[in-house]
């Protein structure tokens, strides 16, 4: 800590060449003063438009140029800014985030604009149902605190925010003793503490004086109803919790965990799987700085609403009667552990943990304490904590239901579903063993006991991320390892050729659906039985399907790494396809794309693709469609499954603390006999290119919502083709947040918060689409003014400057993206199955630096053809 209060923390780590710089205020918007409320959040949007040293848009822009990311958020109790770098330009990076912190400006006009941007995150959040229903939550949760009160505040306060209330506000909790300093990454300690106490040194130091109501004990039960224009059925149900400090939040983690936070959870394997009340479920403890909440959330239709309820309460409440059983707790336990070696893979989830004990916890060697406390808890900790927190006169149930639902589902009748599923739990107490008698994990004898692969030589990656080996199999499959030892995990990702390319319209949603099967019960394991076995490993299997592709993936512990392959290996190679299992699948399936109807922004850009590809498979959703998903059967599953997972057309990546020789022997042993196809009896093909003509093709759908959402795009290219890589520096140049569209659109015009540009690549042709969420009556102005940036790209090219600085951007992202070995897992095993070579990757950086001013003009030339191009809008 310097003289002047502030708190610096510095943590070493150089596993990979990036740095985390975080300025943590302890400020958040419940401390905000009557007639202040969202200015928190609001002063966090400030610190991003201009010092005495940088323009507008100048910060982030800066940062990007520099080849990092820069954000920050704002929750009840601190407001965050952090930064994530090549860890070279780690002073430069610190420089920036400082000048922001310290040195803006509030110009009057700049506030003036930023109102507009926050009232239109205002309007986003009134169409985002999920956060509807949060702030519904909170605010009967908290009647006096100000947890209750929204962070991004009212609109009427946020219009009428001034200069006078913004400087006094950062006068009062900006200054150095309310700040911290946290940086992480490959760096020397000394030398950043250094440059640190010369930004700071400085700063003079100001009584800062948190004064927060206390939030009185909840006596009796309830309940809030609000009805809006959405179409699910959504429901919240709270118990007040610890805050972060409390010992009790590490005991209240663990039992959320049991009770519906993984898949073998209580809440999820009997009121979802089982009974189908729901159609999502889980559990959470949300632990502040002052009192927290216990959770439970879910969603379903009128039908099943109050039986939930009465089910939900009836499960939770008996966890203050009966002890979790010690398999429970044992698998609750591991996962917390496992995902504290997860975080530490990048040095942005290390930084936010020590900032989080630091600023709440009662200081960063806290965590320590905490991990003693998960490692030694037991079941009589959890029943301690149930009985204090689960209390029934502490409920608070939220309830989000459509206008046009009929049901009488009124306070009376939650309250009546309430006191059954309580009175229910009170006959049925009894003590609950888990059966655990499900399959052993290890194969049997008689697989492969030694590597017979032969590896390619052993090289290191272009970036220094790790040592490289590939093997092919006799039966075709290629094998892509990366070894990484410096953090305890693994990833593996098996992929082969798939997705929506080979899917007709009859077929929307088929691929989908299968990989979704894969974690749904093998030969050997039915549902449950995988569930428990994947969760007792700390292990995760998920199967996923795109626009080209299908698979699989595992992420686990080294140490666990060969039961969790053979579960992994299981599930692909012998699924069970269980009618009840492919029944409750269908059954999230369907209401997943019910959901869709009120995701406005996601629904735009199906719009869009239908629009733009008329007969291509592109033009379809991932999800499929309810006729189709309500009409698969278990034999289209077999027949999908057996024509997709051919080891020829498959590649399997593993990244991590690996041994090569027992992953060889891993794969041979349970890949080695994976059917190849027989290129004279395949019916496997991708479909033809759709090329496309001229013309303007217009859509869009009425929605009475807050927001307007508009697509505008272009035929694309697909992976292999060279331009590529000019389109990717193409959409940095327009949508970065030092780029051309958020800077005009919304820093200067205060037409949206949201705005994007993205480049999709694919086998075929994909598109390039620019997005903006927008005000109903800015609709017009926003679309005149993402065709005059456009029209700016097809003239002239950009300045040098402007183009080094997307590259610059590109190959920052890169690095950061590369820390995790889930990422690069991915990126080895699409790379080498679309024929791009499994380190095609590793070469981004060069490829992007080669390119040039003309090579943008004239990419952007043949994209943004102005007489072919669709554009789609949703709006009332």
């Amino acid at each position: 800590m310097l003289p002047n209060g502030l708190t610096i923390l510095l943590r070493e780590s150089h596993r990979s060449p990036v740095v985390e710089l975080q300025i943590w205020a302890g400020v958040g918007s419940a401390d905000e003063r009557p007639g202040e409320e969202g200015l928190a959040h609001f002063h966090e949007h400030m610190l991003f438009k201009g010092t005495e040293r940088r323009a507008v848009g100048e910060i982030a822009g800066d940062i990007e140029g520099l080849g990092g990311n820069i954000n920050a958020y704002t929750s009840f109790d601190s407001t965050v800014y952090h930064a994530t770098l090549p860890s070279a330009a780690w002073r430069e990076g610190l420089d920036v985030l400082t000048d922001a912190v310290r040195f803006s400006i509030f110009d009057d006009d700049e506030i003036a604009r930023e109102r507009e941007v926050v009232l239109e995150e205002i309007n986003r959040s009134e169409d985002t149902p999920g956060h509807v229903l949060g702030e519904l939550a909170f605010r009967k949760c908290y009647p006096l605190h100000p947890y209750g009160l929204p962070i991004l505040g009212p609109a009427s306060n946020v219009a009428s925010f001034n200069r006078d209330q913004v400087c006094a506000f950062f006068e009062r909790w900006y200054a150095p003793n309310n700040l911290m300093v946290v940086a992480i990454g490959d760096f020397a300690s000394e030398e950043v503490a250094e440059e640190i106490e010369r930004l700071f040194s400085d700063a003079v130091s100001v009584p800062a004086n948190r004064i927060r109501p206390v939030e009185p004990a909840q006596e009796a039960m309830r309940i809030a109803v609000l009805r809006k224009p959405f179409e699910g059925h959504r429901v919240d149900l709270s118990w007040p919790a610890s805050n972060f400090i409390d010992r009790d939040s590490t005991y209240l983690d663990l039992l959320a965990y049991v009770l519906g936070e993984c898949e073998s959870s209580r809440l999820v394997r009997k009121i979802r799987e089982q009974e189908a009340l729901v159609d999502r479920i889980d559990a959470s403890a949300y632990t502040p700085l002052d009192r927290g909440l216990f959770s439970v959330g879910f969603e379903t239709d009128a039908n099943r609403l109050l039986d939930a309820t009465r089910r939900i309460i009836e499960e939770t409440d008996r966890l203050r009667h009966e002890r979790i059983t010690q398999t429970e707790l044992d698998r609750a336990r591991i996962n917390f552990l496992a995902s504290d070696q997860f975080d530490r893979e990048s040095v942005s989830g290390i930084a936010s943990k020590l900032g989080s004990f630091e600023n709440m916890g009662g200081g960063w060697e806290r965590e320590a304490e905490a991990l003693e406390t998960l490692r030694a808890a037991t079941p009589d900790d959890l029943l301690r904590v149930a009985q204090k927190y689960l209390l029934p006169q502490a409920l608070t149930i939220a309830a989000l239901i459509p206008e046009s639902t009929d049901a009488n589902l009124d306070e009376d009748a939650i309250r009546q579903a309430v006191s059954q599923g309580l009175e229910a739990a009170a006959i049925t107490r009894v003590e609950v063993e888990e059966k655990t008698a499900d399959a052993p994990l290890d194969r049997p004898d008689g697989g492969v006991t030694e590597n017979r692969l032969r590896f390619s030589p052993l090289r290191t990656t272009a970036d220094g991320a790790g040592e490289r080996l590939d093997a092919t199999l006799d039966n075709g499959l290629s094998l892509h390892i990366l070894r990484r030892p410096e953090v305890p995990v693994v990833a593996v990702r098996l992929a082969t050729l798939g997705g929506l390319l080979c899917e007709n319209q009859a077929q929307s949603g088929l691929t989908r659906f299968l990989a979704a099967m894969w974690s749904r019960g093998t030969r050997t394991h039915d549902a449950a039985s995988f569930a428990r076995q994947i969760e007792a490993l700390a292990a995760d299997v998920e199967g996923f399907s795109g626009r080209n592709s299908v698979g699989i993936t595992l992420d686990c512990l080294s140490e666990t790494l060969e039961p969790a392959f053979n579960l992994f290996a299981d599930a692909v190679l012998e699924p069970r396809f269980d009618i009840e299992e492919i029944e409750r699948e269908r059954r999230e399936s369907l209401a997943a794309i019910e959901r869709r109807v009120d995701q406005l922004g996601q629904r735009a850009f199906q719009l869009f693709a239908e629009t733009e590809f008329k007969t291509h498979p592109y033009r379809m959703t991932v999800l499929g469609e309810t006729e189709t998903v309500g009409g698969f059967s278990r034999d289209d599953l077999i027949a999908h499954s057996d024509r997709l997972m051919r080891a020829n057309r498959a590649a399997i990546a593993v990244v991590g603390d690996i041994d090569p020789d027992v992953i060889g022997r891993l794969v041979e042993d349970r890949f080695g006999s994976m059917q190849t196809a027989d290129p004279k009896s395949d019916s496997f093909s991708l479909p033809p290119q759709e090329p496309r003509e001229p013309g303007i093709r217009e859509s869009e759908l009425i929605k009475d919502r807050a927001q307007a959402h508009l697509v505008i795009g272009f035929r694309g290219v697909t992976l292999d083709d060279p331009d590529r890589f000019a389109l990717e520096l193409i959409s940095q140049m327009l949508a970065g947040q030092g780029g051309r569209l958020f800077l005009e659109l919304r820093d200067r015009q205060s037409l949206a918060y949201t705005v994007a540009a993205t480049n999709i690549e694919g086998l075929a042709p994909g598109y390039f689409s620019l997005y903006i969420a927008t005000a109903p009556e800015k609709l017009d102005r926003a679309r005149a003014g993402i065709f005059e940036e456009i029209d700016r790209l097809v003239s002239v090219a950009p300045s040098a400057q402007e183009l080094q600085h997307a590259i610059r951007y590109g190959t920052g992202s890169f690095a950061i993206s590369s820390q995790r070995s889930h990422s690069r897992a991915a990126h080895i095993a699409l790379d080498s199955l679309y024929g791009l070579g499994a380190d095609h990757t590793e070469a981004y950086p060069a490829a992007i630096a080669g390119v040039t001013p003309e090579d943008i003009l004239r990419v952007a030339q043949r994209i943004f053809r102005l007489d072919a191009y669709s554009v789609t809008a949703v709006h009332p």
